[in-house]
């Protein structure tokens, strides 16, 4: 095989995307590297293709959680720039499929577009948050009735006793764990929510992950603090769940995005002490 330089040029994608190719191509045992070298040791059978029916659709979540990932990392934050180029080559997809995210992203009023094809993360103000935690509360209370509907024996039961564990075992270790919160938050509120089984519900829900991390990167203020408090309240929330606690559940849920609203708007007027 070529080496990766030349795959690069020929293929027109990023090194890392052909790096990761040959490792899938390795482990799937069509390839095996031969010092400096790369040898193909048998053809593709059909089931070493992937489905590329809905590759539009493919391309579209490629980037979308790339560009998720660069926020929850804190890489992007209120009034830094990028450019299409940049997140094309270092997410794999063409400039098009970038771009086409990009629009489609900006009607949420959280980037910009500038000049010479390049971007703006924008700084939000007090209103757009107070509207997204009123529509937050009226989606997530509308959710969790959804979930507590559910059948003693739905597989959803498990996952949330399962996700009670990792929180308490997170809890415990708060001063040196404390960063594994954010995902812990993603997971609790995106079971919530897939319980309405509503098409807009995962629109909805990356836009609130999206602002919330995004303000709580920019502000660390009181981070450990704050985490600290929102996890046993994850805590007590899911301890009703996965007991059947219908009243406490919907309790707890309310008591949570309250103290969320508090958090996010102290965030967004850097209001923390």
């Amino acid at each position: 095989m070529a080496n990766d330089m030349e795959l690069t040029r020929q293929l027109k994608i990023s090194r890392t995307t052909v790096r990761a190719c040959v490792e899938h191509l390795i482990e799937n045992g069509l390839v095996k590297r031969q010092g400096s070298h790369k040898v193909v040791l048998r053809q593709p059978q059909d089931s070493d293709f992937f489905d590329i029916e809905d590759k539009a659709s493919t391309k579209d979540k490629q980037i979308e959680k790339y560009f998720m990932s660069l926020i929850h990392h804190g890489k992007l934050l209120p009034g830094d720039r990028f450019s299409e180029l940049s997140l094309a080559k270092n997410s794999g997809c063409t400039t098009i499929s970038v771009r086409e995210f990009l629009i489609k992203f900006s009607n949420n009023g959280l980037i910009e577009k500038i000049p010479r094809g390049r971007w703006k993360m924008v700084k939000f103000d007090e209103d757009f948050a107070r509207e997204l935690i009123s529509f937050r509360e009226m989606v997530e209370m509308r959710a969790i009735t959804e979930l507590l509907k559910q059948p003693k024996d739905h597989p959803v039961w498990q996952e949330l006793r399962e996700l009670l564990v990792k929180h308490q075992e997170v809890s415990l270790d708060m001063e040196n764990r404390y960063l594994e919160f954010p995902d812990l938050d993603r997971e609790l509120h995106f079971i919530i929510l897939k319980s309405a089984k509503n098409r807009f519900t995962k629109q909805f829900f990356d836009i609130v992950s999206f602002v919330c991390h995004y303000h709580y990167q920019w502000d660390k203020t009181g981070e450990l603090e704050r985490f600290t408090i929102a996890i046993h309240e994850h805590i007590d929330l899911l301890n009703n769940l996965v007991t059947h606690n219908n009243a406490g559940a919907i309790l707890s849920l309310e008591k949570h995005l309250q103290t969320a609203e508090i958090t996010l708007l102290r965030c967004v007027h850097g209001l923390e002490s």
